[in-house]
């Protein structure tokens, strides 16, 4: 017959002796993990205050430069204003050359009659007399009494190389013998007077277009004093320019 022995109690006692108990660890954080965190808000942190700062730095910036436009603008209307009176200055200076260089222009083409009658005057030869001028424009057409065609022909080369007159234009239009005009103090009609032939001539000459300023030694040696001196003082404060 068999036996059974069960001891319950030995078999308790050996599973719990058996038994493991398991502990479950809870997740525990160190700095070293927070710190990526950490970091994160310091960047954020600092991020706003560049930022308010940047801003603050902006403003002061674009105070900085509005003022500066502002005093940009003012210089630069200052020195509009004064290219503006340049500019007025000289468009007088300019008003007042052209002015100047017309009254040369009109000084060059002045010839006076005193000098032209002058220069004829210190042409004409012992043996001729002229007894009248024309002037119709720059031809000059000149009349009178030679002794003979000799000293006719002497007048005329004269007045050729007079610096005064054209000498291409110089020349005798017409000459002929007739009676020279002497005037007898003797007025009795019983008395015939015979009066000495000559050649009676007309000679026309044209005036040089040569300026003025080219024929200041003849102008002055004919008393065109005033003209000469204009043109000396002229040429001398440098407005002449030939």
């Amino acid at each position: 017959m068999y036996s059974l022995d069960v001891n319950f109690l030995k078999d308790r006692r050996q599973e719990g002796a058996s038994k493991t108990v398991t502990v479950e660890n809870k997740p525990s954080f160190s700095l070293q993990d927070k710190l990526p965190i950490v970091i994160g808000g310091v960047v954020g942190l600092g991020l706003i205050v560049l930022s308010g700062l940047s801003i603050l730095v902006v403003n002061q910036l674009s105070s900085s430069t509005q003022s500066k436009i502002e005093e940009l603008d003012q210089e630069l209307g200052r020195l509009n204003a004064q290219n503006k009176s340049i500019e007025d200055i000289e468009a007088e200076i300019a008003r007042n050359d052209t002015e100047i260089k017309a009254l040369v222009q009109v000084f060059d083409q002045i010839k006076p009659w005193s000098a032209i009658f002058q220069e004829i005057k210190n042409q004409i030869p012992s043996n001729v007399n002229v007894t009248s001028i024309k002037q119709d424009g720059l031809t000059l057409t000149i009349d009178g009494y030679a002794v003979d065609y000799q000293d006719l022909n002497d007048f005329v080369l004269l007045l050729q190389g007079s610096k005064i007159f054209n000498a291409d234009q110089t020349t005798i239009v017409d000459a002929a013998v007739g009676d020279l005009p002497i005037e007898s103090k003797n007025k009795s009609e019983d008395i015939v007077v015979t009066y000495p032939q000559g050649i009676k001539y007309v000679i026309t000459t044209e005036l040089t277009e040569r300026p003025a300023s080219d024929l200041v030694q003849e102008l002055d040696r004919n008393g065109a004093v005033g003209l000469v001196r204009r043109i000396e003082n002229l040429k001398q404060t440098g407005v002449w320019q030939k």
